[in-house]
């Protein structure tokens, strides 16, 4: 009499997972976001301002590799705000990049080793982009965020940035303070 296992869980060297369980395959494909990660490709930049000034974005993250494509996956915004505020999320290109802090990517894969040196800049209270004037015109969302709650938007890697393009967040309102949070990774040409 043959025996046979109730169900099986096999893990490919991509980190896909296959199920049989009672004559059913199920298939579990790893994301491009979750390769990303695996491979010390993602990262996430995030920006913690205290009452910027007037005319200023809260976080701009751009390409600067003609290898990679800047896939953003995610973006997280918070801000302190009576009653809140519209913070606009565009993208621009061919901007330059200015602003009085630096931000360092932390690779979301801390085994890598990999940092994003030389492949992007990212500054919080960025003044390159004219505000409203050049760079609102390419918003992606306008998002009415509420004081102090996380706005959380999904992009699932739907904005790409070739070389030189941006992706920022403003905001409308003035913010006593803000927290913004742009997470992505880099795919190789």
């Amino acid at each position: 009499m043959a025996q046979y296992a109730e169900s099986a869980y096999i893990r490919g060297s991509n980190g896909s997972i296959a199920e049989v369980d009672d004559t059913l395959l199920r298939i579990n494909p790893i994301t491009e976001f979750q390769q990303a990660v695996l491979d010390g490709r993602a990262y996430s930049w995030c920006g913690l301002n205290e009452n910027q000034d007037v005319g200023d974005t809260l976080l701009v993250v751009e390409n600067n590799s003609t290898e990679h494509l800047l896939c953003i996956q995610r973006i997280v915004i918070s801000i302190s705000a009576a009653g809140g505020g519209v913070c606009p999320v565009f993208t621009a290109s061919g901007v330059t990049v200015a602003g009085s802090t630096s931000v360092v990517g932390t690779n979301l894969n801390r085994n890598s080793g990999q940092t994003c040196a030389g492949l992007c800049t990212s500054v919080t209270e960025e003044t390159g982009n004219g505000e409203a004037a050049s760079s609102w015109p390419n918003k992606c969302y306008m998002p009415q965020v509420q004081n102090t709650i996380p706005y959380i938007i999904e992009v699932n890697g739907a904005i790409r940035l070739p070389y030189d393009h941006l992706v920022g967040v403003d905001s409308i309102e003035e913010p006593t303070s803000e927290a913004v949070t742009i997470i992505g990774y880099f795919e190789p040409l």
